[in-house]
């Protein structure tokens, strides 16, 4: 089936192709959902990746691996984030994330509505729901927020997007961290990971 690339550009989202139904058609940064890494690279490569990364890794939980990916082949993105289970001898990646850096956050909440709106069309049989602003959990000044928009697939799957601002102490402790633009794609169960075990 062909892929539906979502890319961000300035105050637009433009998708190719058009709607559809499993979360699976879908690519960011030509990456899918549950699709295997090792299609692409070796599973040497990718211990080597996530060992040289592990520092940036700041869930407690550590059931998932976590690769970054960052270089003008992913662009408008400034990196690609990837989560596979480390159980999984595939490497099927469960969570896939674009990060565009905004140093403006009310710029990242005025794209999140207008992108969402997109979203509301691309997706028309999925759940649209809200959150935030929540604090993060990386940070323990619990002066850094997080709110999105996100929607959920009738098999439990999500699609979404939010914005992250962080507080100034936690910036100044984590530079290679800033105020950012999420646009996510999640599996289920990373999900329900996400919210119930990744800081236990």
């Amino acid at each position: 089936m062909k892929k539906i690339l979502i890319i961000i550009i300035l105050n637009l989202c433009f998708i190719i192709s058009s709607k559809a139904d499993d979360i699976k058609d879908f690519q960011i940064g030509n990456f899918s959902l549950k699709e295997s890494l090792l299609d692409n690279f070796t599973k040497e490569e990718l211990i080597r990746i996530w060992e040289y990364q592990k520092p940036t890794y700041t869930f407690t939980n550590n059931k998932y691996y976590k690769i970054v990916f960052s270089g003008k082949k992913y662009k408008p993105y400034d990196q690609i984030i990837l989560y596979t289970l480390r159980s999984d001898e595939l490497f099927k990646i469960q969570s896939i994330t674009g990060i565009r850096s905004l140093m403006d956050i009310q710029k990242c909440k005025e794209e999140q509505i207008s992108i969402s709106d997109d979203f509301t069309k691309l997706f028309p049989n999925a759940s649209k729901k809200k959150y935030g602003p929540i604090k993060k959990a990386s940070d323990p000044t619990g002066k850094s927020f997080e709110n999105g928009i996100y929607f959920v697939f009738n098999n439990g799957d999500e699609a979404g997007i939010s914005c992250i601002d962080y507080g100034k102490e936690f910036l100044k402790k984590h530079s290679y961290s800033s105020d950012h633009m999420q646009i996510f794609l999640d599996t289920k169960k990373y999900a329900k990971w996400l919210q119930t075990e990744a800081w236990k």
